[in-house]
């Protein structure tokens, strides 16, 4: 298996968001070469609350070191701010990413209120979509421990900056990559091409571009455009998305045959048996089965089996 930096050094990654294994096997069996956890998903999945800052670092490593053991692609983590005000804190979420097989990380600067709900503030401050962030030297101390905590490890440093002024997002940006960050990403102020643009005109190493959505199928900007820029990884949270989604259609399709036609909730083309969901399922069952302790243990059953 290739490693991310690997990948990165060869081409653009297209990577889909994902929370959970299910989700990350999903994304793997689909022909992605590597997925994206989103920091709003483990809030949404493991504890069903809003991204606000909820979820702790318990929770996001327990949740990465079990994708990391079900899928032969790497794993990316949205860190959130490191889940602490101090550097040394931050170092220490690191090394357990790392020791959960983690293979990139986020680390942003924001502070306060998270994730979608910093609409709430925006409205309340008049200055449309953005976010409290800590200060700029307080965001670089945490970007250094983590370059720290990964020397050696291949594990990419992405620089996450969420401030909404762009000229202030690539300052940080720039100066996060002078203490050795990998991969910068303009979170809020990078919202077009244009933006896109003046950031790769001062930022010329490796790039995220945040997200990818389409409008009436219109996609807000063309993965050929950005790579041109020099974003080479680029996430969209469409897919975890979908997944939810797709529960609620076939939830509400099979409510709707039961009420109307009182009939059982055998519909959908019989989705459980689709050969790719069962294979999907399987997570390398027949591998563990063919263990050789479990096998063992089969014939030790058979043997007492025949004992009269």
């Amino acid at each position: 298996m290739q490693t991310l930096k690997q990948m990165l050094e060869s081409g653009q990654l297209f990577v889909p968001c994902v929370y959970d294994c299910m989700s990350a096997k999903a994304a793997e069996r689909s022909g992605y070469k590597a997925v994206f956890l989103s920091g709003g998903a483990i809030a949404y999945s493991q504890n069903g609350l809003p991204d606000m800052g909820f979820s702790t670092a318990d929770e996001m490593i327990a949740v990465s070191d079990r994708i990391v053991d079900c899928i032969d692609i790497p794993l990316i983590v949205d860190a959130d701010d490191g889940y602490g005000e101090s550097p040394i804190v931050v170092y220490h979420t690191v090394k357990r990413l790392l020791k959960a097989g983690v293979q990139g990380f986020c680390l942003d600067d924001a502070s306060g209120c998270r994730g979608f709900e910093r609409k709430i503030a925006a409205v309340e401050n008049g200055t449309g979509y953005s976010q409290k962030c800590i200060s700029r030297e307080a965001w670089l101390a945490k970007i250094k421990a983590c370059v720290e905590a990964c020397k050696g490890t291949g594990c990419i440093v992405i620089a996450r900056t969420e401030v909404s002024d762009l000229n202030e997002a690539i300052e940080r940006c720039l100066r996060a990559r002078m203490l050795g960050a990998d991969m910068t990403l303009v979170c809020r102020a990078m919202r077009t091409l244009e933006d896109g643009k003046k950031v790769a005109e001062y930022d010329k190493g490796w790039k995220m571009w945040p997200d990818v959505y389409s409008v009436n199928g219109v996609p807000n900007v063309e993965l050929e455009d950005v790579k041109e820029l020099g974003f080479n990884l680029v996430t969209f949270h469409v897919f975890e998305k979908a997944a939810l989604y797709g529960m609620l259609h076939c939830g509400m399709e099979i409510r709707k045959r039961l009420d109307q036609e009182k009939t059982g909730p055998f519909i959908l083309d019989d989705v459980a048996v689709k050969t790719e969901v069962r294979e999907a399922l399987s997570f390398s069952r027949d591998k563990w089965l063919s263990t050789e302790s479990v096998t063992d243990t089969q014939k030790k059953m058979e043997m007492l089996k025949s004992i009269p």
